[in-house]
């Protein structure tokens, strides 16, 4: 029990002492395989090099009975030459819906414990959770504060299958005098959550690190194995997996954004690291080809796609970006994509349902439906900003009257390719937006989404989302109890008694 009364529902996470001389794992975290119900990735990081890194797996009721030999992962930082060793043990052949235990090891170390349950096969209900912008937990680096460790006791208190992280995780590029320093304390604050449940995330522009790899993409590929997109040169940067009757798509907006706001390089601060373009098509071919299968298969009823910047913002200090409007949202609408989750501008705002463009516009969504409590996602789809996670930064603050509900606001509006950390060069009505929290004194938060399948072919199912938002962390009371801001349900009809099209393009 927490100072404030929150009883936290996730397993303890315990690592008895390392032997002598050994390397011991640490950052330990989970990722799912191609098939969420049967494959799961055990990945970690070793101090220094270690012999035969492995994962034992099995289950509390037969014990310990099979041996995962591990993947070893190198990078060397360009700024401070430190080397990151990972392990990364892909598990396959598990059951659907089960529950497992299993230990790190290496020669020489102590084994250190955890648990995993495989995400369920078939429509089935279950939880995920998401936010964006984390940082470390730590508050001697730049862009963390104590709201990153509040964060990660508040996915285990809602005990999720999986949680969604919606970019710009560490905050590393904002300290290049020790980006691996910086990853390790991230990485050692999310294990007390990672090591029990997948945590899937996508890249943000602050996983871009000047000089680590031509996109500055080095430290996040190697700390993560994420499912194959099939792509020779881009693979991890965008990924699909499918859980119950959900497809989640990670994409990487960071190809598509007018914004500039990547790492900058350290020998010169006021020039960035702009990679937009980089993938030439590729992934918007690929998001196509996802699209265009999932919309037909009877086994999917919804698309969640997830990104770190956000297509659709009322921030006072943030922006909408037109390039996501124009590489991703005519696919959005043409196959019937539900839920768009952002991240970046470090709020909550959630949409109304959109499909379709304002003629004379950047490209503005097209309200379709008014609807606050509930929503008909076979109408449009509905964007969220979920940039809470805990980074330090400017919360809550919005355009115009920074009411909840109301007129609609101004907004701004990335148009066109822009100087490194450039502010929006346009500006629209954002008639669009649905719901903000304004609360500055719950700046973070965390969203909650609850899935239900339906009883039968053809009947409808849901979505609940219900958004938390959190009030600053003391060192006192670092698990401050979150409080209920926003509840919706978002609906449709399962695939398996429809034919033809999601939604009309």
């Amino acid at each position: 029990m927490t100072a404030s009364g929150l009883l936290l529902a996730g397993p303890a996470f315990w690592q008895q002492p390392a032997k002598a001389g050994s390397a011991p794992a640490e950052q330990i975290h989970l990722q799912f395989g191609a098939d969420p119900a049967s494959d799961m990735t055990v990945s970690w990081v070793t101090p220094a090099a270690v012999s035969r890194p492995r994962v034992v797996v099995g289950t509390a009721t037969d014990g310990f009975g099979r041996t995962v030999g591990a993947e070893t992962r190198t990078y060397t930082d360009s700024i401070n030459s430190a080397e990151t060793i990972t392990q990364h043990a892909r598990i396959r052949g598990l059951r659907p819906d089960t529950s497992y235990v299993y230990q790190v090891l290496s020669d020489g170390a102590s084994p250190v414990n955890g648990t995993f349950r495989t995400a369920p096969k078939g429509r089935a209900a279950f939880r995920f959770t998401s936010f964006g912008d984390l940082a470390t937990g730590n508050t001697t680096w730049s862009k963390s504060s104590l709201n990153g460790i509040t964060a990660i006791s508040q996915v285990e208190y809602f005990d999720p299958v999986l949680h969604v992280l919606n970019g710009d995780l560490s905050y590393a590029n904002s300290n290049p005098s020790n980006q691996p320093g910086c990853w390790g304390d991230f990485g050692n604050n999310t294990q007390v959550s990672a090591a029990f449940r997948p945590w899937m995330p996508t890249l943000g522009n602050h996983e871009i690190e000047a000089g680590n790899g031509t996109l500055g993409y080095n430290s996040y590929h190697t700390r993560y194995t994420l499912p194959s997109n099939q792509s020779s040169s881009f693979n991890g940067n965008w990924y699909s997996y499918q859980v119950g009757s959900v497809l989640f798509i990670a994409l990487d907006n960071n190809d598509v954004v007018y914004e500039n706001a990547g790492g900058a390089y350290y020998s010169n601060p006021s020039e960035g690291l702009y990679i937009r373009g980089y993938s030439h098509g590729e992934q918007e071919k690929w998001l196509e080809s996802t699209l265009r299968e999932a919309s037909v298969n009877p086994t999917v009823d919804w698309i969640i796609a997830y990104m770190h910047q956000p297509a659709m913002s009322t921030s006072s200090t943030g922006a909408s970006d037109l390039g996501i409007r124009q590489s991703w949202f005519p696919l959005f609408y043409k196959y019937g994509v539900d839920l768009v989750l952002a991240g970046h501008d470090h709020d909550y705002e959630r949409s109304y349902s959109v499909h379709g463009t304002d003629a004379g516009t950047y490209l503005r969504p097209t309200v379709v439906s008014t609807g606050l409590t509930e929503v008909d996602t076979e109408k449009g789809l509905v964007h969220l900003v979920l940039g809470t996670g805990g980074t330090k930064g400017h919360d809550d603050v919005f355009t115009g009257s920074n009411t909840e509900y109301g007129d609609p606001v101004p907004a701004y509006v990335f148009t066109q390719p822009a100087a490194f950390g450039a502010n929006p060069d346009g500006s629209e009505t954002a008639y669009y937006s649905a719901v903000r929290d304004p609360d500055t004194t719950h700046p973070w938060g965390i969203g909650v989404f609850d899935v239900d399948p339906g009883r039968f072919a053809g009947d409808k199912t849901s979505i609940t989302m219900t958004y938390y938002h959190t009030p600053a962390a003391t060192s006192s009371d670092l698990h401050p109890a979150p409080v209920v801001y926003d509840t919706v349900t978002f609906t449709r009809t399962r695939r398996d008694g429809l034919l033809g099209n999601r939604r009309a393009a």
